[in-house]
């Protein structure tokens, strides 16, 4: 293990086995737990401070998810490939294109209110991690208005929850600019209520174009590759 008891602790005293999954998903994601490391149970427990029930509840599910595997004396994180971030990142372009040319056609102005609602949240954010959940929310609120129920749901789970980890909150925002977030995330709003699908894919493409280029700097910064 290479994570530091407590490293991990829940903000509040939580035995969701939902949320020691999110915790560690994203300890997988974001490299605080490497490729190749060992998970142990035990461990876990203390650092995420709950009971070993829901976290051994957790590792199962990661290991189904395809994030760990079960190997002699134990499991461990999988190895990532070189392009595992370029890849979804590629995926991710694909994919925000649709729903953002679905969602033209397909958004009312309850719709449009919602998410600029949620936009909002993006300049009061008062710290980095409640942006990234503030840019999560945006852009599983947009996969909401273009994309049916069980769609939306089903990028949501596997593929919202990297570019969480993996992308800023735009394209040359910084963790304490939260404003830049918050006016590119405008102008997307501007172009998807626009009724107007090929502006709508334009932008959402080139939005996520540009938190790709972002992905592979951090990437890079830590020794990694990302195709862009």
């Amino acid at each position: 293990m290479v994570a530091q008891p407590g490293l991990l602790a829940l903000e509040r005293p939580q035995r969701s086995y939902e949320l020691v999954y999110e915790r560690l998903r994203r300890a997988v994601l974001d490299g605080t737990f490497p490729p190749g490391s060992r998970l142990v149970e035990a461990d876990l427990a203390d650092q995420l401070q709950v009971s070993r029930t829901p976290v051994r509840e957790a590792l199962r599910r990661l290991e189904s998810d395809g994030f760990a595997q079960r190997v002699r004396g134990g499991l461990v994180i999988t190895p990532s490939g070189p392009d595992d971030l370029g890849d979804i990142g590629l995926l991710r372009i694909e994919i925000d294109g649709l729903a953002a040319r679905l969602a033209a056609t397909r958004g009312t102005k309850a719709d449009w209110a919602d998410l600029q609602r949620r936009i909002e949240a993006l300049r009061d954010a008062p710290d980095p991690a409640t942006l990234a959940q503030a840019h999560l929310d945006v852009h599983r609120a947009i996969y909401a208005i273009g994309f049916s129920p069980r769609m939306s749901t089903f990028f949501e789970n596997h593929l919202l929850t990297y570019v969480a980890v993996s992308v800023s909150p735009g394209p040359g925002a910084t963790d304490d600019d939260p404003e830049a977030s918050y006016r590119q995330h405008m102008q997307l709003l501007a172009a998807y209520s626009s009724g107007n699908p090929e502006r709508a894919a334009k932008a959402a493409r080139q939005h996520a174009e540009g938190g790709l280029k972002v992905a592979a700097k951090r990437a890079k910064a830590h020794g990694l590759q990302a195709r862009t």
